[in-house]
């Protein structure tokens, strides 16, 4: 008789214990801004503008680009159309002060951007770095050193 009555028992949770690989758990908002941006977007363009210590432009460009973003709450995940790679970032909100401040990590690799403006159809970052090197194309040793470089990236929402 108790080998009846622990059968069903076992049965049971072995059934609850399953999950669905498949489904993605809901990530709650940390913010408005976190909200709006989740969704597929694409990658427009980079502007970048290098300066001079005494704050003049020493070079600046425009690379148009066409990478696909999909933000799901935690992770950014970058295609290139025709591709089938996928760059898989995590990122984050990390300031409670400063919900536009968004953090991207990938191993040990960290990158900080703030989003300057956001609409249900655009979205801008922009990340500065002290001592940046331009242009962006060539080798690192023949790159010319700034004093800071700043980078807009400029996305549209997908349909």
């Amino acid at each position: 008789m108790k080998k009846l009555l622990i059968l069903p028992l076992f049965l049971s949770l072995f059934l609850t214990s399953c999950n669905d690989d498949d489904s993605e758990a809901v990530i709650p908002a940390v913010s408005e801004l976190d909200a709006d941006m989740r969704g597929d977007w694409t990658n427009t363009s980079v502007e970048r503008t290098y300066y001079s210590d005494a704050g003049t432009v020493m070079y600046a460009d425009t690379s148009e680009r066409n990478a696909n973003f999909h933000f799901n709450g935690q992770k950014m995940t970058v295609t290139l159309p025709g591709s089938g790679d996928e760059d898989v970032w995590t990122y984050s909100f990390p300031d409670p002060n400063d919900s536009t401040y968004i953090q991207l990590k990938q191993g040990s690799e960290v990158n900080d951007y703030v989003v300057t403006s956001m609409s249900d159809t655009e979205m801008v970052w922009v990340d500065e770095l002290d001592w940046a090197g331009f242009p962006e194309e060539v080798p690192d040793q023949e790159k010319t050193t700034s004093r800071k470089g700043i980078y807009v990236w400029k996305f549209v929402r997908k349909n």
